[in-house]
């Protein structure tokens, strides 16, 4: 799951939806770093990146790939995982996605404290460039793994993955809509355990 997934499950949950963002420029324990709300936040989107990566049918997905882009699908899937969830918002919750994300924002930048500058860089171009709004296209998911790939040198596979995803997208697009009830259900049972 990418920005727009980690925001809906943190809103989901009430959980705390900077701190589900901030996860991915965090590292060690967030307990010492961040108030309580803030790192639960982080921990939970951790919790859902491990759940969503060991789910059978996410497993599945990732044999579409070929040999040498299946290292880097389970970014290539966030990606798409993103998109479903935008073209078919209305299914997963009752406020228009325009709406949604003028929420989260606003929730995400009231707060400010300790913020990594990577962290920074990303929410606002993420903003600015309306990402959460052009999830709901297609061909997102080109620009967005193309422009990955060119930034992480490492990660240059990815600008490999549009075509595949291309290729399976109705049985992505079917798989999407089996594994995601399953995240909300793990991510409401995971959150009343904390």
């Amino acid at each position: 799951m990418n920005f727009l997934a980690h925001l809906h499950l943190a809103d989901r949950c009430c959980s705390h939806m900077a701190g589900n963002l901030l996860a991915d420029f965090v590292r060690g324990d967030p307990y010492h770093q961040y108030p309580l709300a803030v790192a639960d936040g982080i921990k939970l989107h951790r919790f859902v990146d491990s759940y969503i990566d060991a789910m059978p049918e996410v497993l599945q997905c990732r044999q579409l790939f070929t040999k040498d882009t299946r290292r880097v699908s389970g970014i290539a899937l966030d990606i798409a995982w993103d998109h479903f969830l935008a073209k078919h918002w209305p299914l997963y919750h009752p406020l228009a996605l325009p709406d949604f994300v003028s929420q989260a924002r606003q929730q995400v930048e009231q707060y400010q404290d300790n913020l990594p500058d990577s962290y920074r860089l990303t929410m606002s171009r993420m903003w600015q460039q309306q990402w959460l709004l052009q999830y709901r296209e297609q061909d997102t998911i080109t620009t967005a793994l193309e422009r990955m790939a060119l930034r992480r040198p490492k990660l240059h596979q990815l600008a490999n993955c549009p075509v595949l995803i291309d290729r399976h997208y109705n049985s992505l697009e079917q798989q999407f809509h089996a594994i995601y009830p399953q995240v909300i259900r793990a991510t409401h049972t995971y959150r009343s355990q904390q």
